[in-house]
């Protein structure tokens, strides 16, 4: 089962096509409703963007519902606001940057099974006004013109943040899902390790 959690993006519902798209069962789950005991049976965890300014706000309540992020053995996937969110539980620092709402070349710095059948460079769609550095134990995977952390990756575990959004890049985007859920196959959430 890959978990979706929904941070309130109007591109939630099209992150689940394409998980269903490439044969997936997963399910939906509202950020403010939702527990850690509620991924227990999790293959990987898919965390949306939102229309949320992290710069702007007290996150402190996303940092405490979701720190068990930290101690997964699965894989999790930030995309855009996930992204950012997973930087700031492993001591990221979020800032205000360029507004960017349309396609970007993406340039890959470090191969990763993440990019298989993709090129060096290719195109993302992103929508978003906000950025992170990279957070300690992560490296950087991919960058664009106007942002240094467009992809990363922890050191030690799958891990992954986005900055960009996949599940609306067509072809490139589908190519990213699918090889991040080839990563949760036959994986099962453990908290202890």
């Amino acid at each position: 089962m890959i978990h979706i959690v929904d941070f309130g993006s109007s591109k939630t519902q099209a992150i689940s096509d394409i998980v269903k798209e490439f044969g997936y069962e997963n399910q939906i789950l509202k950020w403010n409703s939702c527990s850690e005991k509620d991924f227990q049976k999790s293959s990987g965890i898919i965390l949306s963007g939102a229309p949320v300014l992290l710069t702007k706000v007290d996150y402190s309540s996303y940092i405490e519902k979701f720190k068990f992020l930290k101690n997964v053995s699965i894989p999790v996937l930030g995309i855009c606001f996930g992204h950012q969110l997973i930087g700031i539980l492993f001591g990221a620092t979020v800032f205000m940057g360029k507004e960017i709402r349309n396609e970007v070349r993406i340039k890959v710095l470090k191969r990763d099974s993440i990019f298989n059948e993709l090129p060096e460079n290719f195109i993302m769609k992103e929508d978003h006004t906000e950025g992170i550095d990279l957070p300690k134990r992560f490296v950087y995977l991919a960058c664009s013109d106007d942002y240094e952390v467009e992809a990363m990756k922890h050191q030690s575990k799958n891990i992954y943040g986005i900055q960009f959004h996949p599940e609306v890049s067509d072809n490139n985007g589908k190519t990213i899902m699918e090889n991040f859920l080839a990563l949760t196959f036959k994986k099962q959430l453990d908290f202890n390790q």
